[in-house]
């Protein structure tokens, strides 16, 4: 009898819930709690896509980060699980720690970021878009 490795403790296909949740939900908070108990919370959840360079994702975060603490992201890592047109990722804002999510198809996301400036408050901006091609 061979050995199976167990099944992950989440549920990729909550992926779509989500998408659903992004339009629904009006408090980003509990949105964002949902996420996090649903998917980074488990390890095994970084196993799924891999890493991309996303132009419009590079250019939005720094600019909400600037809105928020007038400072820019740095050590920006994004992730992207394709069957899902679906990227998450995580940056930091000084000592802080932010994260963000993007449904491609639906051209919508969602960032957290701690506040730098220790309020132990989180800061959430959902946007929506895509990069304008100027040529």
């Amino acid at each position: 009898m061979s050995k199976s490795s167990p099944p992950p403790s989440f549920n990729i296909h909550k992926l779509r819930e989500l998408q659903i949740r992004l339009d629904r939900d009006k408090d980003l908070g509990k949105f964002w709690n949902f996420y996090m108990d649903r998917f980074i919370d488990h390890p095994e959840f970084l196993d799924f896509g891999g890493p991309v360079d996303h132009p419009f994702l590079k250019e939005v975060i720094p600019l909400i980060t600037q809105k928020l603490f007038k400072k820019d992201p740095q050590n920006m890592l994004l992730i992207k699980i394709p069957e899902y047109d679906f990227i998450h990722g995580s940056f930091t804002v000084e000592n802080e720690i932010g994260g963000v999510i993007y449904f491609e198809k639906k051209l919508k996301g969602v960032a957290a970021v701690s506040d730098p400036n220790r309020t132990g408050q989180v800061q959430y901006s959902r946007f929506t878009g895509h990069p304008v091609d100027n040529n």
